[in-house]
């Protein structure tokens, strides 16, 4: 007997090939059996008549590593959208290993928190150990491995300290991480130079690693910002993904075609690019990374009160974020204070739903210190949307066979009120959903494509040769959905919106949403990266 048979389905596999009718049954986890009619009885049986049968969503992007330490935590956001797996540790910012920041949002104190993420070993010791909504796999941050080592400030390392960065790249991929990954407008990660970021990559690449980078900047200095990610996998040999592709400025829009350009003429020199995406032109990130970085040599924390304290160096803040866009480029300077929107905030909710231009007009403030008042009374944890982005440009690259999709988000707890106004962004719930929404609308891809840069791509891309694919004997993650009305019902004013299509998400042979609904199981696993060294 079978512990699960979905029967009468369109199994699209995640390889590329055409679809076609088939029951699939699943025993132990695993995919046992794939054939035009199974017979065997099942546990539990699914109807899958007029649904798409294809291999869980992975999700190429998301900083769930710091969302693990909650017990409260389901990851049903995810697992509503239809990803199986996530892909966490991005932008330079794993949770290990601690190097003296904080954040007391996770719910966990702060010497608990020192210990489980002294080294990657006790930090994937305990991920091990705990159960997951959703598949995890992580990348080495940048961020703390420089941390680590140099502390929060700017500074050239010489070579002890490079040995230093190298030996813990090399204990994050013998733990399994898929790679390393950079922020580099985000502290301490934004004062490393070139040379440090190749020969962390070098040590990645020893191990068949992945470089995937949020780059120095994304509007202005796009071309410049891929050019030196370029440098760095050119002077390593380690394949390269840009974080969440995008063109942000209004200034700068059409200028995708190029940036596509650029990239395909060094794929065809032989260099291997890849790219996620999020499918929304909002883009968001923690506001106190929308202050320039020289004022945070000392910390977040440290750097934070400098400001709140000092008139004036507020006042030399804002004038660097308006007239030194070529040093570091602020989210502030692309959208404008009205187009920045608190999406949520740590202590002060009551400010969510509000952008820094309508804060500041109610409490009569410039907004540039509403921005850091805000940021000091939620002890710096303050997330934004930033409206700088555009259809054509978002289109453009969702185009193109090197893109996947990321969602760029974390793992919920418990399921709110989906009606609930503000206090996330839409791509939680909906990336998913509305990639294959907009690829359907738009006549992008053939199903069989579009699954394939879903499932199949970023499984070869990372190393994770059991999923991504419904092939006997790999794991048995199965997202089933209609595809014809499949649709993100998320937005920015309402995030938490459910979406419409997406029926059945199985993990790991267990069923974790039914009819659309989380169903309370947490069956995900940790993966590690599997390559021919």
């Amino acid at each position: 007997m079978y512990d699960l048979l979905i029967k009468n389905g369109t199994v699209v596999d995640g390889t590329g090939a055409p679809r076609f009718q088939a029951d699939v049954a699943v025993k132990d986890g695993k995919i046992a059996r794939i054939a035009p009619e199974i017979a065997e009885e099942a546990e539990t049986v699914i109807d899958a008549r007029g649904l798409v049968v294809a291999p869980g969503f992975i999700d190429t992007h998301t900083h769930s590593d710091g969302t693990v330490f909650s017990p409260e935590t389901t990851g049903y956001n995810h697992l509503e959208d239809g990803a199986t797996t996530e892909l966490a540790g991005q932008c330079g910012s794993m949770a290990a290993p601690y190097y003296g920041e904080f954040d007391p949002s996770h719910g966990i104190s702060r010497g608990e928190y020192e210990r489980i993420c002294e080294s990657y070993t006790s930090y994937f010791a305990y991920v091990d150990s705990i159960p997951h909504g959703a598949n995890l796999a992580f990348f080495a941050g940048q961020g703390p491995i420089r941390g680590k080592v140099m502390g929060f400030g700017d500074g050239t390392p010489g070579e002890e300290q490079l040995e230093q960065m190298r030996g813990l790249m090399r204990e994050a991929m013998e733990c399994g991480c898929l790679g390393f990954s950079t922020g580099l407008v985000y502290t301490p990660s934004v004062f490393a130079g070139t040379h440090e970021l190749v020969e962390i990559a070098k040590v990645a690449h020893e191990y068949g690693g992945v470089y995937t980078t949020h780059i120095r900047g994304e509007g202005n200095q796009l071309k410049e910002s891929i050019e030196e990610a370029l440098v760095i996998g050119r002077e390593s040999g380690i394949p390269v993904n840009i974080s969440h592709i995008k063109v942000i400025g209004r200034q700068n829009e059409g200028n995708s075609r190029d940036i596509i350009r650029y990239i395909e003429d060094n794929q065809k020199a032989g260099m291997t690019i890849t790219a996620d995406q999020y499918p929304f032109t909002g883009g968001s990130a923690p506001l106190i990374s929308q202050i320039p970085p020289k004022y945070l040599t000392a910390g977040k924390a440290e750097g934070l009160r400098c400001l709140a304290e000092s008139a004036e160096l507020r006042k030399q803040a804002e004038w660097s974020i308006f007239h030194e866009a070529h040093e570091f480029e602020s989210n502030i300077y692309s959208a404008g204070y009205e187009g920045c929107l608190i999406a949520g905030a740590y202590k002060t909710k009551e400010h969510i739903g509000k952008t820094l231009a309508q804060l500041a007009e109610e409490q009569g403030k410039t907004p540039f210190d509403a921005c850091i008042d805000l940021l000091a009374a939620n002890d710096g944890i303050v997330q934004g949307i930033y409206f700088s982005q555009n259809d054509s440009d978002l289109l453009n690259f969702m185009s193109q066979p090197w893109v996947m999709c990321g969602s760029d988000w974390s793992d919920y707890g418990a399921v709110v009120d989906r009606e609930k106004k503000y206090g996330s962004h839409p791509r939680a719930m909906g990336t998913m959903a509305r990639r294959l929404e907009l690829i359907r609308d738009n006549g992008l891809w053939t199903l069989e494509d579009a699954i394939y840069r879903l499932t199949g791509m970023p499984s070869e891309v990372y190393g994770l040769p059991m999923i991504g694919k419904l092939k006997e004997g790999l794991n048995a993650d199965i997202t089933i959905f209609d595809y014809k009305n499949v649709r993100a019902n998320a937005d920015y004013d309402h995030p938490f919106r459910k979406n419409n299509g997406i029926e059945y998400v199985i993990v790991n042979g267990k069923t974790a949403v039914k009819n659309g609904e989380f169903t309370g199981v947490k069956n995900g696993k940790v993966l590690r990266m599997k390559r021919e060294r």
